[in-house]
């Protein structure tokens, strides 16, 4: 789905900030408490922005019950807990490395990446929540990798999709997917805002940024516009037909080009 060495040029610096914010959650800017131990001897007890922090523990001889035990311990100090066995955490980081292959679709490590975690349920422990739905970045897609990789099946292999969302009347992020002839992304960008034709209107501005695409990548089979609070209620959703619905009946959804194999599904058109 996602090429091990995708195209990554030309990208616009705001757009892909934005895209950011929209589509990813990040660990690293939570505020946490992580607590490391070997066997059940603790090593370490620390909070990410060295607050203070009730240290209630000397031990941790059940790992889920100690990262309950110290979230609750410290009301409003931490978004969540982690709770590590150091030794069991560098056989998860050297098995996970063993199985890089540089050929391979991205996703494809980047999923088995997460998928591993759970494989140590009482070693690699975040409270609340499970460790693979918590550490590192994770996605805003509110879809499983099945059903995105369903999606991606849809669109015309060497073509291109993009993506708009406007604030306003400006056009506040874009991502630009060109799929090679295995439907595997081989283009990850953004269009460039100066070169796209004057306009004031969302149609015109979609419009312009179609063509953009069609200037400078495979031909653009699918375009979706909306405005921001529509991609974020679109993106929290689970139901993504009766979200896209929901979108065009309020007139906030442009879709345009839309491939065959597209029309009719999930009220893109």
């Amino acid at each position: 789905m996602l090429h091990h060495n995708p195209l990554m040029a030309d990208i616009d610096v705001n757009h892909w900030r934005n895209l950011q914010v929209l589509l990813l959650e990040s660990a690293k800017q939570k505020r946490r408490i992580i607590v490391i131990h070997e066997n059940g001897k603790l090593l370490k007890l620390v909070h990410s922005h060295r607050e203070e922090i009730v240290r209630d523990i000397d031990r941790v001889d059940q790992p889920s019950a100690v990262a309950e035990k110290v979230y609750r311990a410290n009301p409003g100090k931490a978004d969540f807990v982690a709770v590590f066995e150091r030794r069991a955490f560098d056989q998860y980081f050297g098995r996970i490395q063993d199985t890089w292959n540089g050929d391979e679709d991205l996703d494809e490590y980047v999923h088995r990446m997460y998928a591993m975690i759970d494989e140590y349920p009482e070693a690699i422990v975040t409270y609340p929540g499970p460790a693979s739905k918590v550490l590192g970045l994770q996605w805003r897609f509110g879809a499983s990798y099945e059903e995105i990789k369903a999606a991606v099946g849809l669109l015309p292999a060497r073509s291109t999709a993009v993506f708009g969302v406007f604030e306003g009347g400006a056009l506040w992020a874009t991502l630009v997917l060109g799929f090679d002839a295995d439907r595997r992304a081989n283009v990850v960008t953004t269009v460039d805002p100066s070169q796209l034709a004057p306009a004031t209107a969302r149609p015109d501005i979609a419009r312009s940024v179609v063509e953009w695409t069609n200037q400078h990548y495979p031909p653009c089979s699918l375009g979706l516009f909306m405005s921001l609070d529509s991609a974020k209620a679109f993106l929290a959703s689970r139901d993504k037909g009766k979200a896209l619905a929901e979108i065009r009946a309020k007139g906030d959804l442009i879709a345009d080009p839309v491939p065959a194999s597209l029309v009719g599904v999930h009220a893109v058109r």
